[in-house]
């Protein structure tokens, strides 16, 4: 009704709109969040060239809410930095159930399997314990993690389109196989791809904020939840129409996808968006205690200086409590 009040609530997008996102896009496309009184402002990293990472908008009180890998939310909690009450970065959804990224490097390019790794160029995000994680799968797989990073200056897909286009300067690097693979697929280009099995690897992406904030926006956080579960929902059984949907939204902020390859992406993903009991963005404790643990054990949780440091307790990283029931 015209009399409701609307709360807006802006998501800082780790990446311009992919399948990943499709809930969310189809909820608004849907009216499923103005049917709740939110108002919902998708900001995508490309609006300022990637320049501040959904971390440092959350932070900085300028997205209520940014999405992120755990591993960002795991850098926000180490015992070293002091947080003020309130300011604590935690999780408060999941947006896929499954792993679905992994490490890939070209079919005919000499590196098959991890450890063929050692001494080659991983083409890197600069992500917290990315270089960390990459040279303990090598290690896993018999070699001694020396790999070099290489830092391409791109950013999102174009890290990816790098690798193509400059064969031989970078070897491998991170990909979501739902949408990187499934772009590979389609332009018959051949991949080794390495899984992450080899480690516990947590929840990514995820949806992050700042508990305080969280908590004073609580009951329309709720609605906004509970209106982005019926749109993964929806994608989770009509992933063609939620791909149709998230294919226009795209075009409105001038990002052209190809229908084809987000209808592919958005199958390959339908399975990735629910718990097994039907919900979208719970997460289970055990997940977050085995990557959090894994990390501190292998000694990857460090200070800027090098120096090993804690993690707060995994139970405070992340909440349910704003999830519909």
């Amino acid at each position: 009704s015209g009399s409701m009040t609307s709360t807006t609530i802006t998501v800082a997008l780790d990446w311009t709109p992919n399948t990943n996102h499709i809930g969310f896009y189809v909820a608004r496309a849907k009216g499923l969040y103005d049917a709740v009184g939110i108002n919902v402002e998708l900001v995508s990293p490309a609006d300022d060239a990637y320049d501040k990472t959904p971390r440092k908008r959350v932070e900085e009180g300028l997205a209520d809410l940014g999405i992120a890998p755990s591993e960002t939310v795991i850098s926000c909690n180490t015992t070293e930095k002091e947080v003020a009450e309130g300011q604590q970065v935690i999780a408060i959804a999941a947006l896929l159930q499954t792993q679905t990224s992994a490490i890939v490097t070209l079919k005919d390019g000499g590196v098959s399997r991890p450890k063929d790794l050692d001494g080659k160029n991983y083409a890197s995000y600069q992500g917290r314990f990315e270089m960390d994680i990459v040279r303990e799968l090598v290690r896993a797989d018999g070699g001694r993690g020396e790999v070099k990073e290489v830092l391409p200056g791109e950013h999102g897909l174009g890290i990816f389109r790098t690798i193509l286009e400059r064969q031989g300067e970078y070897d491998a690097t991170w990909v979501f196989m739902p949408w990187e693979g499934v772009i590979a697929e389609q332009s018959g280009l051949a991949l080794n791809v390495f899984s992450m099995d080899a480690i516990p690897y947590g929840y990514t992406p995820v949806l992050i904020g700042r508990a305080g904030a969280l908590k004073a926006k609580g009951d329309a956080m709720r609605s906004f939840l509970s209106a982005t579960q019926e749109g993964y929902r929806l994608a989770a059984s009509s992933p063609e129409e939620a791909a149709a949907i998230l294919v226009e939204s795209a075009a409105h902020v001038g990002v052209e996808l190809t229908p084809d390859m987000v209808r592919l992406s958005a199958q390959r993903l339908q399975h990735a968006f629910l718990h097994p009991s039907g919900r979208w963005g719970l997460m289970e404790e055990e997940r977050w205690r085995e990557f959090v643990g894994w990390l501190e054990a292998k000694g990857l949780v460090k200070d800027r200086a090098g120096k090993p440091v804690g993690v707060r307790p995994y139970r405070t990283l992340f909440s349910n409590d704003y999830l519909s029931p």
